[in-house]
Order: C-alpha cells, then structure tokens, then sequence
C-alpha cells in the first residue's frame, strides 16, 4: 500500500517542480483525469491535488463547474489547509453563473444558491454577470478575461502556475482559448472529464494533447468494502523528452478514505 503523496509527486509534480534547470525538461504539463462513467468520480483525487499544488506554492486557476468552493474548503480543512485565505488561488464559479437562470419561485429545496451560504476565496471570480440570456450561455471570452486580470496580480511571485478546468465541457473552441491562454501565460494545464457526459472526441482530443493521463475506472469485480475503483495511470512519453525513473505507466486500485486516498499496487490473499 502506498500514500497519495507518491503518486502525485510521480506522476505529476515530478514533471513540474523538478528539473528546472533541464534544457529537456518540458515547461507546460497538460493532465487529463478521465472518469469512466457517472458512478465513479476523481474528485476525491482532483481535491487532494489542489492542495498539494497550494502547499507546494504553486499559483492555481481552479475552473469549477462541479462544485462550489465550500466542497473544495471542507475537505481543505480535513487536510490542515485552508483554502479561503490562499493568496495563491484563483477560483472561478461556473455554477453561479449557469444557477443565475433559475427561476426565483422554485422551492426552497431546489433553490440551492439561495438557502447555502456560498463561500469566496482572495481571488474568487463569480461569473455571473457572464452569463448571456439571450441563448443561455456563459461567455467565456468575459471570463478569460477576468481570469487574465486576477492572474496578472498573483504571477509577480513568480511561483509556477497550473489552471484545473473541473469538469471540461464539449467545446472545441472554449479548450483551445483555454490553451491558447494557458501557454502565453506560462500555466500548466488540467482537465477532468466523463465517458458518460463528455463527446468522445472532446475527449481523444485532450487526451492527444495530455502529458499525463489518469483514468479512473471501477472495479472488474463491482466494488467492495476494501476498494472504491482503479486509476490507471500513463505518462505520454511522445510529449514529455525529460527522464522519468519511475514506471511510465500504472494500473492501481485505491480506496478512499475521509481525509486521504490508500493506493494498492497489489493485492495479496
């Protein structure tokens, strides 16, 4: 049995925190966490490496479009972090946004943003007022831009940067202005995405331009008491000219626990 801090700093913070010096050594990571149906979720996993991300000082652009930052906080506080006061963060609402549409006379327990006191972080963008109903869609160029100005103010500590979009929608379009923005400004990049929701080619083509890739899956057998899923891992060496001491590709079950995730290599009878 492993921690999770291995197999963050293997197979992700490897690529980004070390090497600096290594003309080989590739500057913008692209990882994309594939969830293979809606029974099964990285979230747990995407949650433990935001704050992994946060205690090592790097500046993150975290896009949610899954859940609101009290999620994100409350787990963060099981962790000893606390994600309100980061002035590394910049966490940018989707949610309010997409909620701005409901109708104000729904009930109390289908009006969520109303009756729960939603949290914001140093940096929080709420994209509300990005919201066009017209045809019922967020403007993404708005919000590329307020992302632009918060993150102009954080990358004078010259810390080195990631932007997690959780989780990715079917837009061609929107992934490559995220990219296109991304690479001027220096900012890894990830993805998270679902076979259930997600076109098949929205998600070939992250996955081509993925350094990493982490694919989450049930178990063969169903789940049990002892195991919540298998992560498969693997490292697109087409991608990434550095060098890896570790094993470029990993098949590991995992269980998930309140404040952490066990990972098994391999399991014994």
């Amino acid at each position: 049995m492993e921690s999770i801090n291995k197999y963050i700093q293997n197979f992700t913070s490897y690529l980004l925190l070390e090497n600096i010096n290594n003309s080989n050594a590739h500057n913008l990571i692209s990882i994309s966490l594939i969830e293979n149906s809606i029974e099964i979720t990285s979230n747990p996993f995407l949650s433990l490496m935001l704050n992994f991300y946060l205690k090592n000082n790097f500046n993150v652009i975290f896009i949610s479009e899954r859940e609101y930052l009290n999620h994100y906080s409350t787990i963060s506080r099981k962790l000893g972090f606390n994600l309100i006061k980061s002035d590394n963060l910049i966490f940018v609402d989707l949610i309010t946004g997409y909620n701005s549409i409901l109708p104000t006379e729904l009930p109390l327990s289908e009006n969520f943003p109303s009756t729960f006191n939603l949290l914001s972080s140093k940096n929080y963008i709420n994209c509300k007022d990005c919201f066009n109903k017209d045809n019922n869609s967020l403007e993404y160029d708005k919000i590329l831009d307020l992302i632009e100005k918060k993150f102009l103010e954080i990358k004078k500590n010259n810390n080195k940067n990631i932007l997690i979009m959780d989780k990715t929608m079917d837009e061609i379009n929107l992934i490559n202005k995220i990219l296109k923005f991304s690479y001027k400004n220096d900012i890894s990049t990830l993805f998270t995405m679902n076979k259930d929701l997600n076109e098949e080619k929205t998600i070939d083509y992250i996955k081509y331009l993925s350094d990493i890739i982490i694919e989450f899956k049930q178990n063969e057998s169903g789940f049990s008491k002892d195991l919540d899923g298998i992560m498969n891992v693997n490292i697109n060496l087409e991608k990434y000219n550095g060098d890896i001491s570790e094993d470029k590709n990993a098949s590991i079950r995992y269980k998930i626990k309140s404040n952490n995730i066990d990972f098994f290599t391999h399991l014994t009878i």
